[in-house]
């Protein structure tokens, strides 16, 4: 994954307000502890690197989702919410979604990048 991400422009790349909130509740889930403030500084960490390029879920990703989700259910297919609205976050802007798991994100209709799956590029 490491490799992936340092062959990216960074401009290239973005992160959706619904990823923050899921990894905010991750961390704020957790045990007071080490763990919990090393991941909470990592986290503001990334919020800085990506300043600027945080997509928000706004009314054109509101009528993606519905569109992915209308789709995802004729075709039989199911993706958890938060899910759909990345997907509908990066939908809304003709961006492919960059994700471990894929899985949801197909079901959404979306091209998927798994960074931990790629070759490195020659």
């Amino acid at each position: 994954m490491q490799t992936w991400l340092d062959e990216q422009s960074a401009e290239t790349l973005y992160l959706s307000s619904v990823t923050i909130a899921e990894l905010q509740f991750g961390i704020g889930a957790l045990p007071a502890g080490r763990r919990k403030e090393k991941l909470a500084a990592i986290l503001e960490g990334l919020l800085a690197l990506f300043d600027g390029r945080i997509l928000p879920f706004d009314l054109s990703a509101a009528r993606h989702y519905a569109d992915l989700a209308v789709e995802a259910r004729i075709s039989g297919k199911g993706f958890p919410t938060p899910d759909g609205y990345i997907a509908a976050i990066a939908a809304s802007r003709g961006f492919a979604v960059a994700s471990r798991d894929i899985g949801a994100f197909r079901a959404a209709g979306m091209t998927v990048i798994d960074p931990w799956k790629v070759a490195p590029r020659s």
